[in-house]
């Protein structure tokens, strides 16, 4: 299969947070496809091990950092120095819920919250720059429907990743300077671990709402990062690619 599939990130090293599932290991996964060095990064140690050895298997090179990206920011961008001697694409994948509503919520979850989901991203940036900057590199941020809409998650969640986008438009200014860029992409209803206590039914009642109708997959997400740090968009920085199956047009 890897012979027809494009090798845009040969002799490249990327990070992606948050990857032991879901969304940042089909990420993970179609970077280590294309021929890049991978570091992935996530809190559910057997999940990330798990996923970097089936990697491995296939014959790529990856390395699994686990740990709280939110404390951890500067251990991952070192291991992958480390191991790889270079960073030339961050994805900012990690992500949690708190799962309650705004009565419910205290201000340890509200924290909690925005510490994996914006502040991590921050901080990943900071440790990462010199090394992005000397490669000119490339930053994604994944964001969700929610920073716009908030309908299937906590007021915390919508919040982060609301943040996350007014961080990547200033942040692109920023880095232009150094050959960086710096983008976002917001999914719509992916498919993911995430809905795993959802009604067997869930996804099938928001089949309709969705006017291509079907719900995504991770690997949608995957293509379109793929696209988005790679060479074919050394024009694009600042903004944000919506995929979501046409919901958020209506």
């Amino acid at each position: 299969m890897s012979s027809f599939v494009q090798q845009r990130y040969a002799g490249k090293v990327a990070i992606v947070t948050g990857s032991s599932t879901g969304i940042g290991a089909a990420v993970a996964s179609r970077f280590a496809l294309e021929g890049a060095g991978v570091v992935l990064s996530g809190r559910r140690v057997q999940l990330l091990e798990a996923k970097t050895a089936e990697l491995k298997e296939l014959g790529y090179r990856v390395l699994a950092v686990p740990g709280d990206v939110s404390s951890t920011s500067a251990v991952v961008v070192q291991r992958a120095i480390e191991e790889f001697g270079r960073i030339d694409v961050l994805v900012n994948n990690a992500a949690i819920s708190a799962g309650v509503g705004i009565e419910e919520m205290d201000s340890e979850a509200w924290r909690r919250v925005l510490a994996i989901n914006l502040d991590s991203a921050f901080e990943m940036v900071r440790h990462a720059m010199p090394y992005l900057a000397a490669n000119h590199g490339v930053i994604l941020h994944i964001s969700s429907i929610s920073a716009v809409a908030g309908e299937f998650d906590d007021v915390a969640y919508a919040a982060s990743k609301a943040g996350l986008e007014g961080f990547n438009r200033k942040l692109a200014l920023e880095v232009a300077r150094y050959g960086v860029r710096s983008n976002v992409i917001r999914p719509g209803l992916i498919k993911t671990e995430a809905f795993a206590n959802m009604p067997p039914d869930f996804f099938a009642s928001q089949v309709p709402l969705i006017p291509l109708g079907s719900v995504g997959e991770p690997e949608d997400i995957a293509n379109a990062a793929a696209f988005l740090c790679s060479n074919e968009a050394r024009f694009i920085t600042g903004t944000i690619l919506t995929v979501d199956g046409g919901e958020s047009a209506k």
